[in-house]
């Protein structure tokens, strides 16, 4: 699974948004705030300016924007059909089986 990191600054209203959407879709991420003195030179170091500001697997994206974010990912988070709960699934892989790791639910889909 792609590592993903987001860099934000508290006072940002996308930051929150981006944030929001991350965790309701279950996307896990590391979250690293720019107005830490070592976080903002590590930051520096991707040459860009403006939050959020996330890097995937090495690729730099500026802004909030979640369609491209879901492009970048190589997984998909699809709803299990009996209990709703959404999974990460591996993109890309054809026909799997998948069981649901909450209600055990197992179902073939197309990925």
């Amino acid at each position: 699974m792609k590592k993903i990191i987001m860099y934000s600054s508290p006072s940002c209203p996308h930051c929150h948004s981006a944030k929001d959407f991350l965790k309701k879709e279950g996307i896990p991420f590391i979250d690293k705030n720019v107005q830490n003195p070592e976080i903002q030179k590590e930051y520096q170091t991707l040459g860009v300016q403006g939050v959020p500001t996330f890097l995937i697997d090495g690729e730099v994206i500026v802004g909030f924007n979640p369609t491209q974010l879901l492009s970048k990912l190589d997984f998909i988070l699809p709803k299990c059909p009996s209990c709703g709960k959404k999974m990460i699934v591996p993109k890309g892989k054809g026909k799997i089986r998948v069981s649901c790791p909450s209600c055990k639910t197992k179902f073939e889909m197309q990925c």
